[in-house]
């Protein structure tokens, strides 16, 4: 890609921090990598003192790609490309001892601190509230994200709620250190606070990183912009690339106001503006620019395009959300034919998954090939997680929760009243309960074949990791086929479809993890318990190795926030009513601002048509619900619009 002025400078800017906002289609990949370039090759930086980092592992692995013609392979190697969370995890490796952590820690899912923060509720009351278990994850969130520890957080009590929240902090934060595991919020408070109040391992990581890039600093929360500040120190080798209009990450904690907290912790910082888009017609962002107008914003961005000016943008007026799938469908048929266009130039956006469902049935009752991009994890099937349980207890047999998972898959005829009494026996001892099947009280409560059973369970594990340091990368295939799993599979599924399945996703996980565990031309090669948070943490691209990628021809469905980096010839947006988009949540707690980037992210992914759609009706709650178009509809260029009635 040609570069234009403006890039240019951006990448020769490194004596002074630079934010370069980026608008939707900018090119800010471009400049990220020649910027990269451009370091290494003519300013002479060290490259393992580059450091970028971006918000998926699907990113890092495009800029190592597009590196490749310029840079040596041993140049990419050394350039630190990750996610936050992966340099949090580099630093917690490096600085564990400091943090009062064992070597060989493991990492919690969303899905297992509601287990355990379930568990400690419903100790002292079985008939808890769902709603307050979730109040409570949230609330742990907050406090992490915000950098208080439960002491910390119990200073800054201001309710009752919170009250309540602390305690069970408190003892969430005593398990978690007990069983030397962390969870996702660690991988950023933990190096956080440790920069924070260690000076001299804060000189140490600053000394490291001569140069920081950030990509999409719009999503970055306040805790991960107090690492940066940490990094970076008083070095003003920082360049930021974001786009304050596509900011639509709230609930993850992102803030616009972080902008702002740059400008003011940064006086020498350089404001670059790409405004240029190589994507979408210029009605298109004409359009897109007249939205983002109605919010408040310091920043103003004005996106052009040298593109043809384009097709007007269609409002379509539907009585229900059958009828608006119906319509939808069609027009997509009419467009395809008379273009002569494929499926997958198609998308059909919207705000909620539920929308999706009426556009599904039609689709199937029309025999149309349609892709939903539902953001599921191949690392979520139920084969991949007992696999991935047997992983963590060879790392931290500490892992009370992959112990429970494990133990009886496949069936070691382990039953629930042995689970109690091992639980119980742990809990009262402080132990773990890999540990307390070996303890010699404990097996004077157990029948005779089944501390045989659980001896073996131990003495197999205690093998595996001597297996695990001298051959990682056949560790895999050790618990497969000491297991029986293939076995197991066949006999506890009945339907041959699903067995073939399941089997072919163990042999392609088990290829996958083996490669990851060697390394290859980008990626030099990685431990197992690095592997096993970053996934959890979703850092991980299986699809890498997959060699029968194609691109099947499919109609593309998602939700707005899913579609982000994403762009289509043609881009249909449904559910255009007030309490959908903006969402009725959104417009209570009076955050339409977001609600409106969300849509100029949607706009902002069509290139040459753009198609809006709307109900008059909606079922929903069991209801019949009478809508309103959604005022966003409103804020849009007359001149650029037509409102139709019917398609069919």
């Amino acid at each position: 890609m040609i570069l234009n002025k403006i890039q240019k400078k951006a990448i020769h800017l490194i004596n002074n921090p630079c934010l370069i906002l980026a608008g939707a289609g900018s090119g800010k990949t471009s400049v990220i990598i020649n910027k990269i370039i451009v370091l290494i090759k003519i300013y002479g930086y060290n490259p393992k003192k580059i450091f970028a980092i971006t918000f998926t592992n699907k990113a890092a692995k495009e800029i190592k790609l597009r590196l490749v013609n310029q840079l040596t392979m041993k140049q990419i190697k050394e350039i630190s490309i990750s996610t936050f969370h992966s340099l949090g995890l580099k630093i917690i490796r490096n600085e564990y001892k400091f943090l009062g952590l064992i070597e060989n820690f493991t990492l919690f899912d969303e899905k297992e601190q509601l287990l355990l923060l379930k568990s400690f509720i419903s100790d002292l009351d079985k008939n808890y509230n769902i709603f307050f278990l979730k109040q409570l994850l949230y609330q742990i969130s907050f406090w992490k994200n915000n950098l208080l520890d439960a002491k910390l957080a119990r200073l800054k009590i201001s309710s009752m709620l919170e009250e309540k929240c602390i305690f069970f902090y408190e003892k969430y934060e005593f398990f978690l250190k007990e069983h030397n595991i962390l969870d996702f919020h660690d991988l950023i408070f933990l190096p956080t606070n440790l920069l924070k109040k260690n000076i001299n391992i804060q000189l140490k990581w600053q000394k490291k990183i001569q140069y920081l890039l950030i990509d999409e600093y719009q999503d970055v929360n306040s805790s991960q912009y107090k690492l940066i500040k940490l990094l970076c120190g008083y070095n003003s080798n920082l360049t930021v690339v974001g786009d304050n209009d596509q900011s639509i990450y709230s609930w993850r904690g992102a803030e616009t106001k972080i902008f702002y907290l740059l400008k003011n912790d940064f006086p020498n910082l350089n404001i670059l503006k790409m405004e240029q888009n190589y994507r979408s017609s210029g009605r298109i962002l004409h359009v897109a620019n007249i939205l983002i107008s109605h919010n408040i914003n310091f920043f103003h961005k004005k996106l052009f395009s040298k593109l043809d000016y384009g097709n007007k943008i269609y409002i379509l007026k539907s009585m229900n959300e059958i009828h608006e799938a119906q319509q939808i469908i069609q027009y997509i048929k009419f467009h395809k034919n008379k273009y002569q266009g494929r499926y997958n130039d198609y998308a059909i956006l919207y705000r909620s998954n539920y929308q999706v469902r009426a556009v599904e049935t039609e689709l199937i009752y029309q025999n149309i090939p349609y892709l939903i991009h539902s953001g599921c994890s191949f690392f979520d099937l139920l084969e991949i997680k007992d696999l991935l349980a047997y992983l963590r207890l060879v790392i931290n047999q500490n892992d009370d929760f992959a112990f429970l998972r494990i133990i009886n898959v496949p069936n070691r005829k382990i039953g629930l009243i042995t689970i109690s009494k091992l639980k119980k026996f742990a809990k009262n001892n402080k132990i773990s309960l890999f540990v307390a099947s070996t303890d010699n009280r404990m097996k004077l409560q157990l029948r005779k074949n089944i501390i045989n059973t659980l001896n073996n369970f131990v003495v197999w594990i205690l093998k595996l990791t001597l297996i695990l340091s001298k051959k990682p990368e056949k560790i895999l295939e050790y618990i497969i086929r000491d297991t029986k799993y293939f076995s197991w599979i066949q006999n506890f599924y009945t339907d041959s479809v699903i067995i073939k399945k399941k089997k072919k996703n163990i042999v392609f996980f088990s290829k996958w993890l083996k490669k990851m565990l060697i390394g290859n031309d980008f990626h030099i090669p990685m431990k197992l318990e690095d592997i096993l948070i970053h996934f959890i943490c979703g850092d991980l691209d299986y699809s890498s190795f997959n060699t029968k990628k194609k691109r099947l021809d499919k109609l593309q469905l998602m939700t707005i926030h899913s579609s982000k980096g994403l762009e289509f010839p043609v881009v249909c947006i449904i559910g255009m009513e007030e309490g959908t988009l903006p969402h009725q949540k959104s417009i209570l707690d009076n955050n339409i601002t977001e609600e409106r980037r969300l849509l100029y992210v949607g706009i902002t992914r069509a290139k040459s048509q753009l198609f809006l759609s709307f109900c008059k009706k909606k079922r929903k709650f069991g209801m019949i619900m009478h809508l309103q178009p959604s005022r966003f509809l409103f804020e849009l260029p007359k001149r650029e619009i037509i409102w139709i009635k019917n398609i069919i």
